[in-house]
């Protein structure tokens, strides 16, 4: 299998740059209850290296949810401790931290969030970003027109710096698109797009 998936990256010519897949969506690297902690950070684990077997070096995920048992600022930390964890465990692999929309008591909505945890992250050079902006939008972050978007885009820049950028998705409406794609200028990060 695993020779299987190089083969056909390689044949149909996809770097490793272009592939981001997504972690499993029961892992909550926040979780307030030490045991369910445990259990997503040991599938966290499992989720990088089977990237790093398939010759991947990006992961994205969500980053956690503190399910109203504890505050912010120490869910914030145990994801942060969290991501440390894995990433002393495997190689080769980035984090990449995808924002939401804030639903229910998920954090990485707001780029604070996300700034936050990167600040708490030990080696920056494994850890980045993926900017869903259908995410970002239902999050509170206008994406409407061209000059929202640029204004969204100057704050992200701002607040978690577009070095961090590794991917992003963009929401399928053709006018959020087309201001998306005229309004971010990304120099040294060389992010994904999915559609």
């Amino acid at each position: 299998m695993i020779d299987a998936f190089r083969a056909a990256c390689e044949q149909y010519h996809f770097s490793s740059q272009q592939i981001l897949p997504h972690d499993s969506f029961l892992i909550n690297l926040g979780h307030p209850v030490a045991e369910a902690l445990e259990k997503s950070r040991a599938a966290f684990i499992d989720e990088l290296q089977r990237a790093d077997q398939l010759g991947l070096t990006l992961l994205n995920f969500h980053p956690g949810s503190h399910l109203h048992q504890i505050g912010e600022q120490a869910c914030l930390k145990r994801i942060a401790e969290s991501i440390n964890i894995a990433l002393d465990q495997s190689r080769n692999v980035t984090a990449v931290i995808e924002n939401t929309a804030g639903q229910g008591s998920n954090l990485g909505f707001r780029f604070e969030h996300l700034a936050e945890i990167i600040d708490q992250v030990e080696d920056k050079s494994r850890v980045g970003v993926c900017l869903d902006t259908c995410h970002a939008f239902a999050g509170g972050y206008d994406l409407r027109t061209e000059a929202d978007c640029v204004a969204t885009f100057a704050k992200f820049e701002r607040i978690v710096g577009f070095r961090y950028l590794r991917g992003m998705r963009k929401a399928s409406l053709a006018a959020v698109s087309t201001a998306i794609t005229a309004s971010v200028r990304v120099t040294s990060a060389k992010p994904c797009l999915a559609g």
